[in-house]
């Protein structure tokens, strides 16, 4: 079965939402759902982009910057790794994930080959 990968982006420079209880207890109820319906493999939400660091090697060394790659106020918060029939079946789980986030999520399959 086909591996997706749904990704939450935020605006950094935004004000944490008023009803973020209520955010993370439609999550939840997402992600029961998703195991219950086999479509969950994992997910995670990730630190502050302040905390990043950026590693770029060559032949020469490496060197080590702190914060994200991308320069910009939009950063990754978080994903989830679902199995879903199709890019269509993934796009209704990412559906239901943007409506309880109240954030763009974007999907992309997961190339194991």
């Amino acid at each position: 079965m086909p591996r997706f990968h749904l990704a939450m982006y935020f605006d950094t420079t935004a004000p944490p939402p008023d009803d973020l209880p209520q955010i993370m207890a439609e999550v939840e109820t997402l992600n029961e759902e998703m195991r219950d319906n086999g479509a969950w493999v994992t997910a995670a939400g990730f630190g502050p982009a302040t905390e990043a660091r950026v590693v770029a090697s060559d032949d020469h060394g490496a060197e080590t910057t702190v914060g994200t790659y991308l320069t910009n106020s939009v950063q990754q918060g978080g994903f989830w790794l679902i199995d879903a029939a199709s890019m269509g079946d993934a796009i209704v789980w990412a559906e239901r994930a943007s409506r309880a986030l109240r954030i763009p999520v974007e999907v992309r399959e997961v190339r194991e080959d």
